[in-house]
């Protein structure tokens, strides 16, 4: 495999759209280079048994694919309502209890016992991703008097926000915790964490990870609240990355600042050297339509000129009705925009040159400037974790990025980098013999021609992970 003309790496959601064998490889061979497995819907076991048919699926392709697993957090629903939904009217006056009861016109359930205890009047309590809002009016034995301030149909088991509201539900939940476990089975690449609100939700996750000997998987932080975004240096010391999770983040605050926090953390993980997705209703009109909508074109085309990692596709793969197409647009998207802002200076504008990690970082800003003065020259990162492709990557060079590892973990993983390809390579032992396994790599899979150049950085000695310090630069046939 070539590398190829993308560089934004696509996250896509399975679900029962792509649920078989045969849709599984549709989906990779598409472009899908992360796999989500989102654990707020269906039960864990399912998701294990979908996560091993999408493993064997890419090695019969013959790709390495990222699985990333999303733990549900402490998401709030409503009651069951019947099948047509029940309608809230705008100025009545309605009954919340906590506890999911059924839904009715005058009364409804929320999954969270704690409500009545931390809501206050005059909060805003928000229905299904904010389509309906109520004020909470008063407060007593346990239930919620709430006005309807805008209606709507509600049916069942819809997301509930409640702006500015302290919670105290712990982000990792008891059910997060038993998903984790059983997800452990199969050795996710990327763990990601709902809820976030400080540093300390992301250490927990982390504690439990490593207790179920996940140690060398990547936490991914998605931030969804305005507490998050307050603390964000903190947070992203505490993980590998962070998800835009912008639909939530739309609700909690207003939705006008959401472009500009979008922004801000794309930049602020370029300068930790943090991988970036942005995600949520980028191609949504695609979940009941063969094409996306104008808006929703840009909509991905200024993801990457703000310089993402990744962008992330959620029902239009689970559910929708054309998630195949939805991968194949969504690359096509991305490839023409990465075209037109390379060629006007804005993703290399967007570089993080700072050399903030260390000797690897220092090294892989010293292959970023050898680079630009040898055009065709090709950059591997010889690695045992990925961490140094991740480096190179965060420069943002023109240059192939080839990650070349005998791990599979660190393979798997260099999948959701941006412009990194990864590449497997044997354990050498000798220096003299990693270099020419570059060298080969960079004419395989890179195009590189005789007398062109392959920057190597690798660390001695050879099989240590973490321990980048060489670089080397080798002509092809010299």
């Amino acid at each position: 495999m070539k590398t190829a003309e993308r560089r934004t790496k696509i996250v896509a959601t399975t679900g029962p759209a792509t649920d078989s064998d045969r849709q599984l490889s549709e989906l990779i061979r598409a472009g899908a280079d992360c796999l989500r497995f989102n654990l707020s819907h269906g039960a864990a076991a399912e998701h294990v048994a979908r996560i091993r048919r999408a493993r064997a699926a890419a090695r019969r392709i013959g790709r390495h694919v990222a699985v990333l697993v999303d733990l549900c957090g402490p998401k709030i629903r409503t009651g069951l309502a019947p099948k047509e939904g029940v309608r809230l009217q705008r100025g009545t006056v309605i009954e919340i209890l906590p506890r999911p009861v059924e839904s009715t016109p005058r009364r409804i359930g929320i999954s969270y016992a704690g409500l009545a205890r931390e809501i206050r009047p005059g909060q805003r309590i928000l229905l299904a991703d904010g389509r309906m809002e109520l004020l909470a009016e008063r407060v007593s034995g346990g239930r919620i008097l709430a006005r309807v301030k805008t209606g709507g149909v509600l049916t069942s088991r819809k997301g509930v926000n409640l702006p500015g509201a302290n919670l105290s539900v712990p982000a990792m939940t008891a059910k997060d915790r038993s998903d984790l476990a059983a997800a452990a089975a199969v050795r996710p690449d990327y763990v990601a964490l709902s809820f976030v609100r400080s540093a300390a939700d992301l250490r927990r996750c982390r504690r439990a990870m490593n207790a179920l000997g996940l140690a060398d998987a990547g936490l991914i932080a998605k931030i969804e609240t305005p507490e998050a975004v307050a603390v964000i240096d903190e947070v992203m010391a505490e993980c590998e990355g962070v998800m835009v999770a912008r639909g939530d983040l739309g609700v909690e605050m207003d939705p006008v600042e959401v472009p500009t926090v979008q922004r801000m953390l794309v930049e602020r993980a370029a300068r930790s050297d943090r991988l970036c997705i942005v995600a949520t209703e980028m191609f949504e009109s695609m979940i009941e339509n063969p094409r996306p909508t104008r808006a929703e074109v840009s909509d991905v085309a200024n993801a990457v000129r703000d310089g993402a990692d990744a962008v992330m596709l959620s029902a239009e793969t689970s559910t929708g009705r054309y998630p195949f197409a939805a991968v194949g647009l969504m690359g096509r998207v991305l490839a023409e925009a990465e075209r037109a802002f390379s060629a006007s200076g804005v993703l290399a504008g967007r570089a993080a040159l700072e050399g903030r990690g260390g000797v690897t970082d220092v090294l892989a800003l010293a292959a970023r400037l050898v680079e630009t003065h040898l055009p065709g020259a090709v950059l591997v990162a010889a690695t045992e974790t990925g961490r140094t492709a991740l480096f190179l990557s965060k420069s943002r060079p023109p240059a192939a990025i080839l990650g070349m590892s005998p791990s599979d973990r660190a393979l798997q993983r260099m999948a959701l980098q941006w412009g990194v390809l990864p590449v497997p390579s044997r354990r050498c032992t000798r220096h003299r013999d990693l270099i020419l396994a570059a060298e080969r790599a960079a004419v395989v899979h890179a195009g590189a021609r005789r007398g062109s150049h392959v920057v190597v950085l690798s660390g001695t000695p050879l099989g240590v992970g973490g321990n980048t310090n060489t670089l080397q630069l080798r002509k092809v046939g010299g």
